[in-house]
Formats: structure tokens, C-alpha cells, sequence
């Protein structure tokens, strides 16, 4: 059975109703359309269970998903984590509104600053740098080894 079969087999939600699910003793996620219960997984997650938290009372929680690249093992996990998907979903890039409650970001709310154009390439400063401090520990040990005992 396909994943997409899987989550219409599943109940279907409206955004409404998922809003409400965003504490840490009810705690559902929505990623690409689908609903997850994620509740018990809570304390297992390895980013924390703030990282949960944050992506429930976001809305859609699927760019923050794809953002941190999780693994295939991951990604097959949430199967056993589904409970159904979101009626009428449209994906966030394809709307106005940057969550599924509207254009409201939470006060305290920071997003990481997106990198922009090719890394800077490395200056020979870079490179001189720590070949000084080498030489400069290695100079200082020779002096306090030879020179300061005679």
C-alpha cells in the first residue's frame, strides 16, 4: 500500500482542528500534508522536544522538516506516527500564508538567517594564521625546554 494511500485511509482533518494539538501531553505535526501524532515521541526526538513543540504551534511543519534533512530511518518512522491528513492541503510554498492559521508568527518567533550566495573563499590569512600560533607554542616550548634550563 502506498504512503498516500496510507493517509487517506486515515481521517482527515481540518486546520483547525490540528491547532489544538500543541502541548507536550497532546502534540500533533503537520508534514506535507499529513497529520502526526507525535506525542509519545516527544522525549525520544534528538533535536528535542522543543523542536516538536515549535513545528506544532507553527501550523505546517513541513519546511522546518525538509530544513533539517532528516534520514531514510526517520523518514520511515513516521509511519507508525500518522493518524490522518489535512483536508484541502495546499503546500506552503504554493500559498500566501507561511502557517496553516494564517500569516500570524508568534512573537518570540526568530528564523535562521538563510545563507545567501557562494561561501567566501579562504583568504591566506586563513591559512597563516594558525601556522603562526603553531610556530609560536613550538618557539615557546623550545625556549622553556633548552634554553631557560642552562
Amino acid at each position: 500500500m502506498a504512503e498516500d494511500e496510507v493517509a487517506s485511509a486515515k481521517k482527515l482533518f481540518s486546520a483547525s482542528d490540528v491547532v489544538g494539538h500543541a502541548s507536550r501531553k497532546d502534540c500533533w505535526v503537520v508534514i506535507h500534508g499529513k497529520v502526526y501524532d507525535v506525542t509519545k515521541f516527544l522525549e525520544d526526538h534528538p533535536g528535542g522536544e522543543d523542536v516538536l513543540l515549535h513545528a506544532s504551534a507553527s501550523g505546517d511543519a513541513t519546511e522546518a522538516f525538509e530544513d533539517v534533512g532528516h534520514s531514510t530511518s526517520a523518514i520511515s518512522m513516521m509511519n507508525n506516527y500518522l493518524i490522518g491528513s489535512i483536508k484541502d492541503y495546499v503546500p506552503p510554498s504554493a500559498s500566501e500564508a507561511t502557517t496553516i492559521g494564517g500569516n500570524d508568527v508568534p512573537p518570540n518567533f526568530r528564523r535562521m538567517p538563510q545563507k545567501k550566495g557562494p561561501p567566501a573563499p579562504n583568504t591566506f590569512l586563513d591559512f597563516l594564521l594558525p601556522l603562526f600560533v603553531l610556530g609560536l607554542a613550538f618557539a615557546a616550548w623550545y625556549y622553556l625546554t633548552f634554553i631557560a634550563k642552562a
